[in-house]
């Protein structure tokens, strides 16, 4: 059951939260460069009473809001970075209005819970990875678990994500005239297509829900040169980082046979961090049934794994939770002008209610009951081999 006051207090606080969110919204910042976003957030914090630490473990545009205790600690996540372009069409402005809100009601209206709620700022979600950088430097290490929700297009218990990992890859040939002598030299751009007409033809082989995706960011700009350079940036994603270190391979193996065969030459990077997947553990996703179903909120478990976020890496430390709310209909897709849409208005406003609800509901039934957050752990630990 959800508790009456929470629910009560949620949305007697929504108002002044939703216009942090509706600013974020009308101000949008990509990963990485989210200055103003983060210092709006923060000054909203410190009136609220929070003690706020700025560029937590030296991760610039992030914060760790706190207040002073001995008791153990829960990390509420935020994000607040945006795509570029379409502004916050993946909806972190208003995931991030619906961390604080559940914070700051669950804080009103259990001030002796024996746990802290802390909200974690984590910027870039979408580029550089700021929460496997925060878990890289002990961010998370003094905290019980992690919780967020993030919009979707349906309430859904806990996200099922894969593990991802970019690949940048530089293809070097030999330049010549395309018609005078073709013969002395080394299309780094038909190396490039053999690459990738190699991985496709591969695919039959993958493990379900292994994935490769990409682009031909350059390939040549004189059609009457045999291009020398060729640049394509991939995607790779894994049901987990066993299974995706297996893909890596296969990829890379691919990459030699094809430049092996076209006399080229080529040199690969990771530009970001891997991303981690996160656990499914059965007790959490039966308790955020529950609380979608008293809220009156129809909610369904996701069929099968798919996309990435660094919140994967927070659950390599400790146990993280992060079901769906529905901002949209199932006709809009995420990383869409029409998603961003839905973070305006009074349905808006609502989708925020309703997703602190359940975050706020979910703190105060574990944080209350050791025996709960017993069970939570020892699922985690299980899926992770502690």
């Amino acid at each position: 059951m959800t508790d009456p006051a929470l629910n009560r207090t949620v949305d007697r606080l929504a108002e002044p939260v939703f216009s942090l969110s509706r600013w974020l919204t009308k101000h949008p910042e990509t990963g990485g460069e989210e200055k103003e976003s983060s210092a709006y957030i923060i000054r909203f914090l410190e009136e609220q009473g929070y003690v706020v630490e700025r560029d937590y473990c030296g991760l610039s545009y992030s914060f760790r809001a706190y207040r002073p205790s001995c008791r153990p600690r829960i990390a509420v996540l935020c994000e607040y970075d945006a795509l570029p372009e379409i502004g916050h069409g993946c909806g972190h402005s208003l995931s991030c209005g619906v961390s604080v809100l559940s914070a700051l009601a669950v804080r009103k209206c259990f001030p002796e819970l024996p746990c802290e709620i802390d909200l974690i700022g984590t910027p870039g979600e979408e580029n550089i990875g700021g929460k496997v950088i925060l878990s890289q430097r002990g961010g998370f290490d003094r905290y019980r678990f992690a919780v967020m929700g993030h919009m979707d297009t349906a309430n859904i218990p806990q996200w099922r994500i894969l593990a991802c990992s970019d690949l940048y890859i530089t293809i070097r040939g030999k330049a010549v005239h395309a018609s005078a002598a073709p013969w002395e030299g080394r299309s780094a751009l038909n190396a490039a297509q053999l690459f990738l007409h190699g991985v496709d033809m591969d695919r039959m082989r993958h493990r379900p829900f292994m994935q490769i995706h990409g682009i031909m960011a350059e390939g040549g700009r004189n059609p009457g040169t045999i291009p020398d350079l060729a640049v394509l940036s991939c995607y790779l994603r894994a049901a987990s980082l066993t299974e995706l270190k297996e893909l890596q391979k296969d990829t890379i193996r691919m990459l030699k046979g094809t430049t092996y065969a076209t006399q080229t030459d080529y040199t690969v990077e990771q530009r970001w961090g891997t991303l981690a997947e996160l656990h499914y553990g059965q007790t959490a996703v039966r308790m955020f049934l529950d609380i979608f179903r008293d809220l009156g909120m129809e909610a369904a478990e996701m069929k099968y794994p798919k996309c990435s976020t660094d919140a994967g890496n927070v659950d390599l430390v400790i146990p993280v939770f992060h079901p769906g709310i529905k901002a949209a209909d199932t006709s809009v897709n995420l990383h869409t002008a029409e998603f961003e849409q839905c973070m305006h208005g009074d349905r808006a406003v609502q989708t925020l209610k309703n997703g602190a609800k359940v975050i706020g509901n979910f703190l105060w039934q574990t944080a209350g009951q050791e025996s709960v957050m017993k069970q939570l752990t020892e699922e985690w630990k299980s899926y992770r081999g502690l």
